[in-house]
């Protein structure tokens, strides 16, 4: 392999250099719409990024979700963190993106660079920003003596890590957000997807527990004490008691509660993850979530009605489209006839077409007006078809 990028020579734990020109550029950077969006970030957004922050929960996330799925020689056990800070070379903007992985790929120069996202919250937009912090990754990564020299770039995967339980909706590729129109120039368009990874629909589906991050996921989403206290024991069990991924656990359950209705007073006396066993969460599962469910088993009968309501309107309008085209193919018919055989079998033709359940025979009847030399014979004719 190559020499090390000078950010490369930073142990897998601490965060890599920044070169000092850099942090000139951030001083005067002027603030941007990014900064301050990650400024205002959800307390859950933040709690996901200090657990995914910890090489092995990356590790154990990426052999779950990508590996098997798109690059199988990527050496895992050399994962390390990269820069989230970037500058934009020409507005001088300062944008971050939540975590950065890389790991060397196939023993060579070449390394895949992991973007991370965590996001509690559906946002349509999401290929767009996603599009931007994989351009300027791409950026910083252009600037490596090594690629440039090569005149090559390594791969990026921008990973969504969908935390919300409403179902994600919204594009996940730039080709989605297109209109109609402007699909016509794809081929110089740009088709950036994401990798989404919704965790309430894989809590969901866990049947066990036996790791720090599937015991973070059914202590996250837990649908009821049982499981709650199940995934506690196996986290004090599992997780060191320095592991920053205890507190991030702490704090994102303690959002959660204080999202679903707890005093933030009282929720503030959580701080370590033996706390989650103190009377102040007894309380909570007994008053607070109790209410949370129900409200929720009310939105879903709600949202069950509008949904019925929804469909019997789409099937009602369907079936009337449906009788407005065999009105509309009926009257074209009868017009034909008219002008062909006269009124008389015009007459006997709309009638025939009345009787008629259903009018399969559009075309055989339209025929039948252009190869049958007289109305009586056509007649017979559309009868028989009809029959």
């Amino acid at each position: 392999m190559a020499a090390a990028r000078p950010q490369d020579r930073s142990s897998a734990d601490e965060p890599p250099e920044r070169d000092a020109s850099q942090d000139k550029l951030s001083d005067k950077a002027p603030p941007s719409d990014e900064v301050r969006r990650k400024a205002i970030h959800q307390p859950i957004d933040k709690s996901a990024k200090d657990f995914y922050g910890e090489r092995d929960m990356v590790d154990e996330f990426l052999r779950k979700h990508v590996f098997g799925r798109i690059v199988a020689d990527v050496e895992l056990a050399k994962l390390r963190k990269g820069p989230t800070e970037y500058i934009d070379s020409k507005s001088r903007a300062v944008r971050h993106a939540d975590m950065v992985w890389k790991a060397p790929f196939r023993d060579s120069w070449l390394y895949v660079v992991f973007l991370f996202e965590a996001q509690s919250t559906v946002d349509w937009r999401m290929p767009v920003r996603i599009l931007l912090e994989t351009a300027l990754v791409y950026e910083d990564l252009a600037k490596d003596p090594e690629v440039r020299k090569r005149r090559k770039l390594p791969p990026v995967l921008p990973i969504v890590v969908y935390l919300g339980a409403k179902p994600w909706d919204a594009p996940t590729r730039l080709e989605e957000m297109l209109t109609e129109e402007a699909k016509a120039f794809l081929p110089f368009a740009l088709g950036h997807e994401f990798l989404l990874v919704s965790e309430a629909e894989e809590a969901k589906a866990l049947t066990r527990a036996d790791t720090p991050r599937t015991a973070g996921l059914r202590l996250r989403y837990a649908q009821d004490r049982a499981e709650f206290d199940e995934a506690l024991a196996v986290l004090r069990k599992l997780l060191p008691e320095d592991s920053p991924a205890r507190r991030a656990l702490v704090e994102w359950v303690r959002s959660s509660m204080i999202e679903d209705g707890a005093k933030e007073e009282e929720m503030a006396k959580l701080r370590e993850l033996e706390d989650l066993e103190s009377p102040v969460v007894d309380t909570w599962w007994a008053a607070e979530r109790r209410e949370a469910h129900r409200k929720g088993l009310e939105e879903g009968r709600r949202q069950g009605l509008r949904e019925g309501r929804q469909e019997a309107r789409q099937e009602g309008r369907q079936e009337g489209e449906a009788r407005g085209r065999r009105l509309g193919q009926r009257a074209t018919l009868v017009r034909q006839a008219r002008r062909k055989f006269g009124s008389e079998t015009a007459e006997g033709l709309a009638a025939l077409l009345e009787g008629a359940a259903e009018l399969d025979g559009v075309a055989e009847v339209a025929d039948l007006i252009i190869d049958c030399g007289s109305g009586r014979d056509f007649l017979a004719q559309v009868t028989g078809a009809l029959a």
